[in-house]
């Protein structure tokens, strides 16, 4: 790192500059394939181990060398760890740590803690990410807890950490899913109708399907699996042939690289397929700068050298004295000059005895200020250590001489000069500003006071004011308080002025600067005589004292100010007299400050600035006024302030955004509490030469690209269009649109982090504003092209099938709109490589329900359309988004299952609401439902229902002995006028023998030897004119799969069921299977069954009567807890298709009466459960389905992820790419490809054992 010494003909250059100086001299920088200014920094919350941090450092250092290890072995023996810096905190002593001011945990790369701030992490480590493919992160979080058990466990921890180190360096994501999200599912549906896990692996991957208590998972015979959020796929230990993907099941030994084009399933619904348009890991990072011209040396030695380093946090203490002659000439004598100067001396003679590590800079003024920004303070000793320049520090005091014929000063410029050096300290201790000045200062008003406070405060600089004059300035007093400062005066310099002063200055250097003050709104408008300005604002729970009230406005016109408290009572002002910017009568700013009663009232406040001109001759008709209020912490015992975290994505190994590669993500987070604030709406102004580019906002709903999670990480992008120089003004507030709850697993259930929803903190009343919280360059704007991963796009789509319709098939889709888009449409194909290689030559499907006008950031989109359809074939979609510069982009592909159901269309009433597929069921086990599967078929005439109420009340009390199932339907599906008598039906019975066999005739396939047991003790049932009604956790089957042949036999018993398959062909379709279309006529009667089991769950038996062709399908499955009651679609909507999920692909069936449970990269995996089977040896995780860690793992499955979800959602799949090297085997059976998939299958005797291929 290169020393600098700040000089003035240079701080205007800086000035750009500095709020990213700590950070940019500090890059990651590629030296011959070694990545060197690694910092790796330990917490402050991390206490000294009683061998003095030894052991941890040691660990520490290990893992960082296997990481750097599996790093060169993952990249091809390409890139290593060649230095890395360690910062220990500033409270460990006795270590053989070097000292630095540059370096801080908030500067660090890799930061280890051992605080929750995201709890949701456990002992995981994750990466603030940028939310843009290809793109750098901000830093990696690595828990302490990590560090446990490190011998026993290092490969694979540093699996782990390389997969993180891949996320914030080349801009990949996780190719894995999460349990209960619904935008990451740890499971999701293939075309085909069965659930796969979601993974990227290049051959295949042997494991079982786990409950998190050690049982079997419980699969329908149609492949989907009951429960899902208890369900776990855990790879075999042994027999693995899987390389990839570390960025999936990295602990597995065989698993060493990064997904590789030829060898990466592009279908399934991870962040990587998602976000980098189904792009493998090594596609992404081959266009990373680190990968130019970069070739493999095999013989490279990887181990890193290490430094350990240590920053005592001390703030920078810049004295700026006043040589200029005092305003109060009694201060020129020689006793105050002398009082002065030894004030001065004993304050430097205490620092040097008990901080001499503190770094003390001595600058003078004068006269005022010629310009240009930044010349005005005449730097004498830049920031150097006390304990070095103490000498020369009290000579200079000693020669302190004033000028005599300068009788003027701008401590305006002052301020601005030194706030301007200052700022790159901010994170790395803080600094304080010592002024040391005299009244009748004079300004040229290219500084407002009220600007500069904000920027002080913004950039962690505390301003200490010494004072003298015949009378008190005022204007250096109203400003310590608008910038949480300290102010002392005195009209003479006498013997004890200094002492007070002293002790401040002293206490801070010990106990570091603390943020005591939060600008809460700071905004500009145009007002007119007619038209006041009125607007309100929030004061919480953590501010109340020094509320202050300041307009900086013209010097002429009447400006009237009502305030109201959150109780709607008018609140009288304090009379302060109007005075002009810094107080200097030729200003032509004019200040109103108002400063509020202490104990300021929580809640919202209201204002009204209203403006006259009768009082004056030249008024400005609409001038332009600026309102800024601000506030202090509560009392001491008040919680503390949230801090402030912004960030922008530079690119890698630079110091500006280089737009050729990717534009600006920027994102704030507010630490509170141990997480992150959520609830908030929050806005990114981006300027250049004060014109406001774009004002954006920026989300965090996980749902609108680059916000990957809904995590309390407010994100948008910036798409610059010229380079240069820009600025951000941030402003947040909270809203009443807080985080949801209870969509992740309780600390006790399962270990997870971090899917697409996290628990936040929420502080009611929070409102923020940051004025030029963040400065950056841009380069390589001039073509306006970005690139592909770049472009916004849709990046939450949900879709769910309605069905047939004169040769049309219909689908409900939503989105949410991304930023910067100018247009969207629908496409769709039959050729899923067109949608994912080609999509802009790809047909428009039609918007039938809805509209794609809306193109506002943010606005959710809910549309039915329809596209030709041919039978047996999935229909699949993409929605493309066009640019301003009309670049194209797409969202991740959805489809259609091949043989959907018939279901005439009817078209919303004019009043309908946007389409609705969710219903909430609530159980005893705090689990939200979502029931996954409808079918609704409907007469020829419009079917109008009534809202739905679903409430499922379950209480379990053994997984293997009792389950009451207690279930009430609220249900209304009244037949609109003029509907024809339905004359065909299709029921859906309970089934309630207790030895069933049901056999399934269609044409010549047939289904047979089916064998159910169950015990029923109640039926209801509901008859309308619509609905046959299926659900995923009993029976799931609103698809029905023929086979030719075959038989599948299913004991039931308390935990497992076998199914065993001879083989001859197949035929594989949805329900209902028929040769001829649905009648007009047809109508469905459905009858639920709600059951009280003591060892089986209940399944029903679907009867589809189709013309004059009759199926039943008949089969059971033990069910852990629930049973997913019907769901009948909401007031003035389409009813439902076959699938309501509102994140589900639509699918169905099983493939030759072979139960197909899942899709791993490559292929097919399928189930045959054995009688009371085990679920074999486990792999060793870093992941643990109880919070307690590995002291916890003997009674509890390691797991691979992390988030639940709703046992009954229906969930995305993807299908094996063409060109995917499916690791065949030589002995199985391989029925025909459907939709460029290839299935194959592998048995292992005695167990539930899967292959993926």
């Amino acid at each position: 790192m290169v020393n600098m010494k700040i000089c003035p003909s240079r701080v205007l250059f800086l000035s750009v500059f500095m709020l990213f100086i700590g950070k940019a001299n500090l890059t990651i920088v590629l030296d011959n394939n070694g990545y060197t200014n690694i910092v790796v920094a330990i917490s402050e919350n991390v206490p000294q181990p009683t061998d003095g941090g030894t052991s941890l450092i040691n660990d520490l250092q290990d893992l960082l060398k296997e990481t750097s290890a599996v790093l060169f072995q993952a990249t091809g023996n390409r890139v290593y760890f060649k230095n890395i810096d360690i910062l220990l905190p500033s409270t460990w002593t006795n270590t053989a740590a070097s000292l630095t001011s540059k370096h801080s945990y908030q500067l660090a790369d890799i930061r280890l803690t051992n605080e929750p701030v995201n709890s949701a992490s456990g002992s995981l480590p994750y990466t603030l990410h940028s939310g843009k493919c290809g793109v750098n992160g901000n830093f990696i979080t690595l828990p302490a807890e990590y560090l446990e058990d490190l011998a026993a466990n290092l490969k694979v921890q540093a699996k782990g950490l390389v997969q993180q180190w891949a996320q914030l360096r080349y801009g990949v994501f996780e190719e894995h899913g999460y349990p209960n999200d619904e935008l990451l599912p740890y499971f999701y549906r293939h075309p085909d109708g069965y659930d796969a896990v979601t993974s990227s692996n290049d051959t295949e991957m042997k494991g079982t399907l786990e409950t998190l208590s050690g049982g079997n998972c419980v699969v329908s015979a149609t492949g989907i699996i009951s429960d899902q959020g208890n369900c776990r796929f855990v790879p075999t230990a042994t027999e693995q042939t899987a390389t990839t993907s570390l960025m999936s099941f990295h602990w597995l030994d065989t698993v060493i690289g990064f997904s590789e084009k030829n060898k990466h399933d592009r279908r399934p619904p991870h962040r990587q397929n998602r976000l980098c348009n189904s792009k493998s890991s090594t596609e992404v990072m081959a266009n990373s700068p680190d990968f130019y011209n970069i070739t493999p040396n095999p013989s490279q030695a990887t181990t890193p050298t290490f430094r350990l380093l240590k920053n005592l946090m001390l703030p920078v203490v810049y004295v700026a004295m006043d040589t200029s002659y005092p305003a109060n000439p009694n201060n020129n004598n020689t006793q105050p000059q002398n009082l002065l100067k030894r004030g001065m001396k004993n304050f430097f003679n205490q620092l040097s005895n008990f901080y001499p590590e503190t770094l003390v800079a001595y600058s003078t003024f004068e006269n005022i200020d010629f310009g240009p920004e930044g010349s005005y303070l005449k730097e004498e000793f830049p920031p150097r250590r006390i304990g070095d320049v103490y000498g020369e520090l009290n000579a200079a005091i000693d020669n302190f001489v004033v000028s005599v014929n300068v009788p003027t000063r701008d401590v305006s410029a002052v301020i601005r000069d030194g706030e301007l050096r200052l700022r790159q300290f901010k994170d790395t201790g803080g600094s304080i500003l010592y002024l040391v000045t005299s009244t009748n200062s004079v300004t040229n008003d290219t500084v407002i006071e009220t600007n500069l406070a904000e920027r002080l405060m913004q950039n962690n600089i505390k301003l200490i004011v010494a004072e003298t004059g015949l009378d008190n300035g005022k204007s250096l007093s109203r400003f310590s308080v608008l910038s949480q400062g300290g102010y002392y005066f005195i009209p003479t310099w006498d013997t004890y002025y200094f002492t007070p002063i002293n002790n401040e200055l002293f206490s801070i250097c010990g106990s570091g600067l603390k943020t005591q003050r939060r600008i809460i709104t700071s905004r500009k408008n145009s007002i007119t005589t007619g038209t006041p300005w009125t607007g309100s604002f929030s004061i919480d729970e953590t501010l109340g004292t020094n509320t202050t009230f300041a307009l900086s406005l013209p010097k002429e016109g009447t400006f009237t100010i009502t305030l109201t408290n959150p109780s709607g009572d008018v609140v009288a002002l304090p009379n302060e007299p109007e005075v002009t910017n810094w107080n200097y009568p030729d200003s032509t700013v004019r200040v109103i400050w108002k400063k509020l009663a202490n104990e300021t009232a929580i809640g919202r406040w209201s204002y009204q600035v209203a403006y006259d001109t009768t009082s004056c001759r030249s008024c400005e008709a609409q001038p332009e006024i600026h309102l800024q209020i601000g506030s202090s912490i509560r009392s001491a015992t008040s919680p503390a302030l949230p801090k402030f975290q912004p960030w922008v994505s530079l690119t890698t190994s630079t110091g500006f955004v280089d737009v050729s590669k990717h534009p600006a993500v920027i994102q704030t987070r507010f630490e509170y509490a141990n997480s992150n604030l959520g609830g908030l709406t929050v806005r990114a102004d981006v300027i250049q030469n004060s014109v406001i580019k774009a004002s954006i906002p920026l989300f965090d709903t996980g749902l609108i690209d680059p916000d990957i999670s809904k995590d309390g990480i407010y994100s948008g992008t910036f798409y610059p269009d010229a380079n240069g120089n820009y600025k951000v003004n941030l402003y947040a507030v909270h809203s009443t649109s807080v985080k949801e709850g209870g969509r992740l697993l309780s600390p006790d259930q399962n270990s997870y982090c971090c899917g697409s929803s996290l628990p936040t903190s929420t502080l009611n009343y929070f409102e923020f504003t940051a004025r030029e919280a963040i400065a950056f360059e841009v380069q390589n704007a001039g073509a306006g092209i970005f690139p592909q991963e770049s472009l916004p796009m849709v990046s939450d789509i949900k879709a769910s099938t309605y069905g047939i319709d004169q040769n049309l098939v219909y689908a409900d889709l939503k989105w949410s709109v991304p930023s910067n888009t100018e247009s969207q449409v629908v496409k769709y194909s039959e050729d899923y490589e067109q949608l994912l290689n080609n999509f802009e030559v790809a047909s428009q499907a039609t918007v039938v329900y809805g509209s794609l006008n809306e193109i506002v950031a943010g606005t959710a989109i809910a549309v039915y359309v329809s596209a030709p359809y041919t039978k047996g074939k999935s229909v699949y979609f993409v929605v493309e988004t066009t640019t301003k510069n009309n670049q194209k982009a797409r969202s991740h592909i959805v489809w259609t299952e091949a043989n959907p159901p018939e279901n005439a269309f009817t078209p919303p009433a004019p009043t309908t609401e946007a389409p609705s597929t969710t219903t909430q069921a609530s159980t005893s086990s705090t689990t939200t439902a979502t029931t996954s599967t409808t079918e609704v078929t409907s007469t020829s005439s419009p079917i109008t229902t009534s809202a739905t109420d679903s409430s499922i009340s379950t209480s379990i009390t053994d997984f293997s002995s009792t389950t009451e199932v207690s279930t009430s339907i609220t249900s209304s599906l009244p037949t609109s006028t003029g509907s024809p008598t339905p004359t065909d039906s299709t029921s859906s019975t309970a089934s309630t023998a207790s030895s069933t066999t049901g056999s399934t005739t269609s044409s010549s396939t047939t289904l047979s030897s089916t064998t159910i047991s169950s015990s029923t003790s109640a039926v209801t049932t509901a008859s309308t004119t619509t609905a046959s009604t299926t659900t995923a956790s009993t029976t799931t089957a609103s698809t029905t799969t023929a086979s030719t042949t075959e038989s599948v036999t299913t004991p039931s018993t308390a935990s497992t069921s076998t199914i065993t398959t001879p083989i001859t062909s197949t035929t594989t379709s949805s329900t209902p299977i028929s040769t001829d279309s649905l009648t007009s006529t047809e109508s469905t009667s459905t009858t639920k069954s709600t059951a009280s089991s003591t060892t089986d769950s209940t399944i029903s038996t679907l009867f589809t009567t189709t013309g004059s062709t009759t199926e039943s399908f008949s089969t059971s499955s033990t069910i852990d807890t629930t049973d997913s009651t019907p769901v009948v679609p909401t007031t003035e909507k389409p009813p439902d298709g076959l699938t309501s999920a509102e994140i589900g692909y639509i699918v169905g069936g099983v493939v030759g009466g072979v139960v197909v449970i899942g899709a791993i990269t490559g292929g097919v995996m399928f189930y045959k459960k054995k009688q009371g089977g085990g679920g074999g040896s486990l792999p060793p995780s870093t992941t643990y389905n109880g919070r307690s860690g590995p002291s916890g793992a003997t009674s509890e499955r390691p797991g691979f992820s992390n988030t639940p979800y709703p046992p009954t959602t229906s969930y995305r799949s993807n299908a094996t790419p063409a060109n995917a090297n499916n690791g065949r085997q030589a002995e199985r059976y391989e029925p025909p490809a459907k939709n460029n998939d290839d299935i194959g299958i592998t048995f292992e005797d005695e167990d539930i054992c899967m292959t993926a291929m």
